[in-house]
């Protein structure tokens, strides 16, 4: 188990948002919190081991799994190192198992940056993060640059880990990506009333790993027992989302990305999976809004 000491923490603060980075941890988001309310889960600093215990890391520069870590582009067979095992696919990217670099702080700012050299994946690119806090609002500008000669294939997205108690939530999923079987979706679909988030569900009550494409990129957020919301917003580029409420976990996440599950090896168009293709020292950008409000009776 990793000592937390070992991570550098840096903190951004507004008059009622407190934002704690681990730039040396994935470049993950430590905690959130809003007059003292966790907006975010926030991570235990005696057993974080792992972005997976943070309240939340970036993923560039694909999102989701790549099935059994392979695909072909542009006439070469790519072979990824699996890195979510036992699973045989390659999930999120590197970014998010990898130190990030500080290039610029300050009371309410910060800009994260990850430089990848080719290997597994062949292409070379840098990923940055750059976070304000302003009142009660976090924003969050997330760009991939593409630094090699060739043409890659590009994503980027955000997992962020909510904390669960009584929270209720409105999603506007249109269609859901679903799976005949395994962990790979393929087709689209109309997603069944137990997946149909557009109205107000309460997240005890539902059990998803499912990612969808959206109808808009605002996404509600309430904690009725604390009398506190977040409403979640993305730019249009972030056209697919990912909802996971794991039975039993103190969490669940709702997570913006660019792109559906598996997108390199999709049999659908590029128009409809979201993937992106980057020319030598072309960028996808796109911002992240988490707005908090008090519910009436606080």
């Amino acid at each position: 188990m990793a000592d937390s000491t070992s991570h550098t923490k840096l903190t951004l603060e507004s008059d009622t948002l407190v934002l704690t980075l681990l730039p040396d941890l994935g470049g993950s988001v430590g905690n959130l919190t809003y007059r003292g309310n966790d907006v975010l889960r926030p991570f235990d600093e005696a057993e974080v081991e792992s972005p997976l215990h943070t309240g939340g890391f970036p993923l560039f520069p694909f999102s989701g799994r790549i099935s059994n870590a392979r695909f072909d582009w542009n006439g070469r067979t790519v072979s990824l190192t699996p890195n979510f095992l036992p699973e045989p696919h390659a999930i999120h990217g590197q970014s998010w198992l990898d130190s990030w670099q500080v290039v610029e702080s300050g009371p309410e700012t910060a800009c994260l940056e990850f430089k990848y050299a080719p290997s597994d994946w062949p292409w070379a690119y840098r990923a940055e993060q750059a976070f304000r806090v302003n009142a009660n609002r976090l924003d969050l500008i997330m760009t991939l640059t593409n630094t090699g000669d060739e043409d890659m294939p590009a994503g980027l997205g955000w997992h962020p880990y909510f904390p669960r108690g009584d929270a209720r939530f409105s999603v506007p999923v249109d269609r859901m990506w679903t799976a005949d079987s395994g962990m790979i979706p393929d087709r689209l679909a109309s997603p069944p009333p137990s997946a149909d988030l557009t109205g107000w569900q309460s997240v005890n009550e539902t059990d998803l790993d499912n990612a969808f494409t959206v109808s808009s990129c605002v996404s509600q957020i309430e904690w009725p027992a604390r009398k506190i919301a977040v409403d979640l917003e993305s730019d249009s580029l972030l056209g697919h989302l990912v909802v996971y409420t794991p039975a039993g976990e103190d969490f669940f996440c709702v997570e913006p990305v660019s792109h559906a599950p598996d997108a390199v090896n999709s049999r659908h168009s590029r128009e409809v999976t979201g993937l992106h293709t980057l020319a030598s020292g072309e960028s996808l950008s796109a911002r992240i809004s988490l707005t908090v409000r008090e519910l009436p009776g606080r």
